[in-house]
């Protein structure tokens, strides 16, 4: 049975931070229609609930959705993050945002990986408000199944960044990535090393992905 309002994302949500994290909810406070946010004794939840995946990732941001293998995001208003990093913390709380969609998949990330990466890659659209339109492979899922499509793509992009890793770095691409300090996925920053480049090493890449594959197979 598929969620339909916010309450119904605040059960699953509550259910699973006790299961997952082992925190008990302590505080909820409702931001707006579809956004709350869930507070624990050691940690501050943004929650925000979304129908479904919006598949127009890829007509909105064609270059970018090629070059991650990925069409599919989730919009999140912009200044609701924004508003939610900067709130007073005395406590210093771990500070996350999850996001429950319709299907009872909820995911997870850093608020700050989500500003920077969407920041920096000009992740932003505007319909009645700016959002950010952050793409679901980069979301950390934990409740729901993982899907062969999901499996497939971020077996890709590890063996792209791989690949990426043992490039030279002049001083330029150093300062580019800097900012991804803060990142806790090792995976973003090398993803967008990648960017420059990923399209004349595609060959290369495929042929890989055969010898990946069937290693797997065999073993």
């Amino acid at each position: 049975m598929r969620i339909k309002t916010l309450i119904g994302a605040l059960n699953l949500a509550k259910s699973v931070i006790k299961k997952y994290f082992g925190e008990t909810v302590i505080e909820t406070e409702n931001l707006e229609k579809n956004a709350s946010i869930i507070e624990t004794k050691y940690s501050k939840f943004l929650l925000f609930f979304i129908e479904d995946v919006d598949k127009t990732f890829r007509s909105t941001f064609p270059e970018i959705a090629k070059q991650i293998l990925w069409d599919e995001g989730v919009k999140i208003g912009k200044k609701t993050v924004i508003e939610f990093v900067n709130r007073p913390n005395p406590n210093h709380k771990k500070l996350s945002i999850l996001i429950a969609l319709g299907t009872k998949d909820l995911y997870q990330i850093s608020p700050y990986s989500l500003i920077n990466f969407c920041e920096l890659t000009r992740l932003e659209v505007e319909s009645q408000g700016v959002y950010y339109f952050f793409p679901t492979i980069f979301l950390k899922k934990i409740k729901g199944d993982i899907s062969p499509k999901e499996t497939k793509t971020k077996d890709k992009l590890y063996l792209i960044s791989q690949i990426n890793a043992l490039d030279d770095y002049d001083l330029e691409d150093i300062e580019h990535t800097a900012s991804f300090k803060d990142f806790d996925v090792d995976v973003f920053g090398e993803i967008m090393r990648s960017f420059r480049t990923i399209e004349e090493r595609l060959e290369n890449i495929e042929n890989l992905l055969r010898v990946f594959y069937h290693d797997r197979k065999n073993n």
